[in-house]
């Protein structure tokens, strides 16, 4: 018998492939349509015959090559082994009770003809997504099959990107769904979100790798305003890691002339102003409050509130925190305290209430008038403690701008 077929690596990839194929592999003809979907999906060729030897089907001798491992492992979005190695020890843990629920979850995903104007549809998407994200055996178990899915990529990946775990383990999946969609909005977007998690762990080096990627795609090419937003947010942050001061004032004037041709959606549901809000958030990870002052006023005088959408609320909550720590920032600190003062953290989105929690609690740090008061250091705790967490080491930079 073949070594490589007995093997954890050969066991653990076939479960893998056939995760992203959709169903087990259980006779030789099958082989001739994953031969398929392998060349559709990687555009690499890999023949139903050796394929039938991964899977035993055909018992030879002949030894299974690196290079069809690398082709079968490029189809499921891992770049090798010992990472494969690493999601399937995650993987091990799912209970048989949570495989039954993943199971049943795949199967919604099924479902043709999806109204994406469903608020229902949209609202259980987002519970299984939470659902999923907070286990990370289902994660581990679901993740390479939402990655290749044209529907949970949608609903995964697209319109509920999970800020706070970037720079964790769903950052891995996150790149297995860019290599499964090539589209031109896709490709923007999901860059701008890896380059947010090389900023968060100041990963110099690996944010100019993505820029690069990200200043090659055309921003016009995109429908939405948070692929161009942020890219804005890219280039000013990578342009302030990289303390090139000519880079932000180019960035800075884009930023304003950019919002001119994002214009409100006309449906009420997503009447948020994406744009500003990530815009500004982005100068004030930079330390220029009185710009993001500017684009919040943008934000505010060319967008209406509508409290009532459950996919706004969270946004609004966190829309009042940057504009309180732009208003900190500018010498404003009565404003800025009155506007923490009505904001209730669980009311935040769950994709990024770590994210602006740390954010909150670093200027209500800044506002505390004794750093030796039970308060401060409390906070203080609660801030290094949520830095730890979500691996969002760049916030030591801001702790340190405010001499906290």
């Amino acid at each position: 018998m073949n070594n490589w077929l007995v093997s954890q690596e050969g066991i653990l990839l076939r479960q893998q492939a056939e995760i992203v194929f959709g169903k087990p592999i259980l006779y030789s003809y099958e082989c001739e349509r994953l031969s398929h979907q392998i060349k559709i999906t990687t555009g690499l060729d890999i023949s139903a015959q050796t394929l039938r030897r991964m899977w035993g089907f055909i018992k030879d001798g002949v030894a299974i090559s690196k290079r069809s491992e690398q082709i079968v492992l490029k189809y499921v979005g891992i770049d090798e082994i010992k990472t494969l190695l690493k999601i399937k020890s995650k993987d091990t843990l799912i209970t048989s009770e949570e495989k039954v629920l993943a199971d049943f979850m795949k199967q919604f995903y099924e479902v043709d003809a999806v109204n994406e104007d469903d608020i229902n549809y949209q609202i259980a998407n987002y519970k299984i997504f939470i659902k999923v994200i907070s286990s990370e055996a289902m994660l581990a178990y679901l993740g390479p099959y939402f990655a290749k899915h044209p529907i949970a990529q949608v609903y995964f990946f697209e319109k509920a990107p999970y800020f706070d775990g970037i720079c964790g383990s769903y950052q891995l999946y996150f790149k297995m769904y860019l290599k499964h969609k090539n589209t031109a909005e896709a490709q923007l977007f999901g860059n701008c979100v890896l380059h947010f998690a090389a900023l968060m762990q100041e990963n110099i080096k690996e944010g100019e790798a993505l820029l690069k990627k990200i200043n090659q795609i055309d921003e016009n090419l995109s429908s939405h305003a948070f692929p161009v937003a942020r890219k804005v947010m890219a280039n000013l942050t990578q342009g302030y890691m990289n303390k090139d001061q000519q880079q932000i004032e180019t960035w800075t004037k884009i930023a304003f002339q950019w919002h001119n041709k994002i214009k409100p959606a006309n449906k009420r549901e997503s009447y948020f102003p994406f744009y500003p809000f990530v815009v500004a958030d982005a100068f004030n990870l930079i330390g220029d409050y009185e710009m993001a002052l500017q684009m919040i006023e943008i934000g505010e005088l060319d967008y209406m509130r509508f409290k009532d959408i459950p996919f706004n609320n969270g946004f609004y909550e966190s829309l009042d925190i940057i504009k309180a720590i732009a208003l900190y920032g500018t010498g404003k600190k009565d404003h800025a305290k009155r506007i923490l003062a009505r904001i209730d953290e669980a009311n935040l989105s769950f994709l990024t209430r770590k994210y602006f929690i740390i954010q909150k609690k670093i200027i209500e740090l800044a506002l505390c008038t004794q750093t030796t008061s039970k308060k401060f250091v409390n906070i203080k705790t609660e801030v290094n403690d949520l830095i730890k967490a979500t691996g969002f080491v760049f916030f030591k930079q801001i702790l340190k701008r405010f001499s906290l």
